[in-house]
C-alpha cells in the first residue's frame, strides 16, 4: 500500500527533484487504484473467486495493476504533478528580489 505522503513544504522552499518525482508517481498510483477498483466492480464477484473474496482480492489486484501502469508511464499524470509542485516550491519574483 502507498505510505501517506508527508505535508508540502511552505511556499518558496526548495525540495529534491528526485522526492518531487517520488511524491508525483505515488500520487498518480493512488489515483490510478482507485480508477481501476471501480472499472474492477463491474467484473462480478466471479472474477474473485467469489463474495467473500472480491473485496479483498479486487483491492490487491488494483493496487497491483495501478503501480505496474505508473511503471510503465501511467497516464502522464507524474509529469504534470511533478511540475506543481515544483512551481509550488519556487521562490516568487517578489520573494527573490530583496
Amino acid at each position: 500500500m502507498v505510505n501517506a505522503l508527508p505535508p508540502a513544504p511552505p511556499a518558496g522552499q526548495n525540495i529534491d527533484a528526485a522526492k518531487a518525482h517520488q511524491t508525483a508517481k505515488e500520487f498518480e498510483s493512488v489515483f490510478l487504484t482507485q480508477f481501476v477498483d471501480e472499472m474492477m466492480k463491474t467484473t462480478g464477484d466471479t472474477a474473485f473467486g467469489g463474495p467473500d473474496q472480491a473485496e479483498m482480492w479486487r483491492s490487491f489486484m488494483s493496487e497491483a495493476v495501478a503501480n505496474h501502469l505508473v511503471e510503465q508511464g501511467g497516464l502522464g499524470l507524474t509529469g504534470s504533478v511533478e511540475k506543481m509542485l515544483n512551481a509550488y516550491t519556487q521562490p516568487t519574483k517578489t520573494e527573490a528580489t530583496p
